[in-house]
């Protein structure tokens, strides 16, 4: 007969079963649902089958569809193979803050004794008792005596406790509610650009009191412009204005954050440097942090050099250079995470050179030479020769001839032809005739 039974069950299970679900842990389970068919009750009870094995229990809440039920009992009605309850949809939800955290419990509420009122037809619960059937969970077992609630319109001090049946029963009275200021506030920025995300979060508040763990319902003023998730993420969409939105639905209280959404900050870096450079020298790159064409002097940049044998570099932009080669300079912004690079030349640096003075007939004058001048002479020519620290001498150049140092004599007294044609190397000098310039001297440079 077991089987017999079990067999039936089964197939009428696959046949008819839906799943129902737990309200605490969201376990689901497979039942058959009977429905009560007397539509004069107000009611709405249900009656549900299911396998012995299930892990329903008397007192439990369940949740089908959007609705929620109570468990009243459990009844085995054939050979344990299958149990049986009596359910109850949930016609009210208690609401109190306690312990710094709003409560939001679905239970069912009935026996409202010398609590009704007639004022104007309308039925109302002026004073008087209820009676609450409730889940045993994790929140409940929390309620204590005394404590206070909304519910059904109207707000409730807990006389008593009792668990009867694996059901909470509470005895209730109305009281005059306590006045409370609800206040919900949006931290954000006042403006993102488009294109970013951005967490918000929202503070509820009874009073003074931090109201924790209250789930927000978030929207969005203009969702072409940004849109928002349950839980306050942000992504703005297009520049503009929009009011972000948050509410606590079980007080009817929201709180509000206008957004100015703008274009994203450009920004740029670059260096500035020669093209080359000689091991000798020891120049500072300069490094041009701008934030929408404007330099940002809170920037902070690193250097690297791509080859520390040639060049090195140190945290201002101060480069040793090392060898001859080529070398790539990196200038990182850090908090844009932004790279410019600039490539130079490293050559070794010639070595000073010198100009030799010769007169045509050989003779070489150097910066302390001294050679004599008729005065009324005949031109005398002045030769120029460049050469580099190694001695090879310099072509391609123009010399620049000037006087300087003149005593006992002037400029206009000293004829100076330079360059000579044909000879761009090549200065004439000659002294006018007159013998007040003896002994008179200038410099020839």
């Amino acid at each position: 007969m077991y089987n017999t039974a079990y067999s039936a069950f089964t197939d009428a299970l696959k046949r008819e079963g839906k799943v129902i679900t737990a309200y605490s842990d969201n376990a689901s389970y497979n039942v058959i649902f009977r429905r009560n068919n007397d539509l004069n009750q107000l009611k709405n009870r249900l009656t549900i089958f299911y396998s012995a094995d299930c892990g329903i229990h008397a007192g439990q809440m369940l949740t089908y569809g959007k609705k929620h039920f109570l468990a009243l009992n459990q009844e085995t009605p054939e050979n344990d193979v299958y149990y049986k309850s009596n359910l109850i949809e949930t016609n009210t939800t208690i609401n109190m803050i306690t312990n710094a955290g709003e409560v939001n419990i679905p239970v069912y509420a009935y026996d409202i004794a010398d609590g009704l009122g007639q004022i104007n037809n309308v039925m109302s619960v002026i004073s008087g008792n209820m009676h609450i059937i409730a889940e045993p969970n994790s929140i409940t077992k929390l309620l204590e005596i005394n404590n206070q609630f909304d519910s059904c319109g109207r707000h409730w001090k807990i006389n008593n406790i009792i668990d009867k049946d694996n059901i909470i029963n509470l005895y209730c009275e109305v009281i005059a509610t306590t006045p409370h200021t609800y206040t919900v506030t949006i931290t954000a920025n006042d403006s993102y650009h488009h294109g970013e995300s951005a967490q918000l979060t929202a503070v509820a508040k009874q009073d003074d009191t931090v109201i924790n763990n209250i789930p927000f319902v978030w929207t969005s003023s203009d969702t072409s412009l940004a849109t928002v998730d349950n839980t306050g993420l942000v992504n703005f969409l297009a520049d503009g204005s929009v009011t972000i939105t948050a509410t606590w639905t079980s007080q009817n209280v929201s709180g509000t954050k206008t957004i100015a959404i703008t274009e994203p900050d450009t920004y740029s870096l670059s260096i500035t440097a020669d093209d080359s450079y000689t091991t000798a020298d020891t120049p500072t790159l300069i490094a041009n942090a701008q934030k929408n064409g404007t330099t940002d002097s809170t920037a902070t940049i690193t250097w690297t050099s791509s080859d520390t044998s040639i060049a090195t570099i140190d945290s201002t932009g101060k480069v040793t250079f090392l060898a001859a080669g080529s070398v790539t300079f990196t200038a990182t912004w850090v908090e844009q995470n932004l790279t410019a690079t600039v490539t130079v030349s490293v050559t070794q640096p010639v070595s000073a050179g010198i100009c030799i003075m010769t007169h045509n007939n050989g003779t070489h004058y150097l910066s302390t030479n001294i050679l004599s001048l008729k005065e009324g002479g005949t031109a005398m020519p002045i030769n120029a020769l460049f050469q580099d620290g190694s001695g090879n001498t310099l072509t391609g150049l123009t010399p620049v001839w000037t006087l300087s140092d003149l005593t006992g004599i002037t400029a206009s007294d000293i004829t100076l032809v330079a360059p000579v044609s044909g000879y761009p190397l090549r200065c004439t000098v000659q002294i006018a005739r007159n013998t007040a310039l003896i002994n008179a001297t200038f410099k020839l440079h």
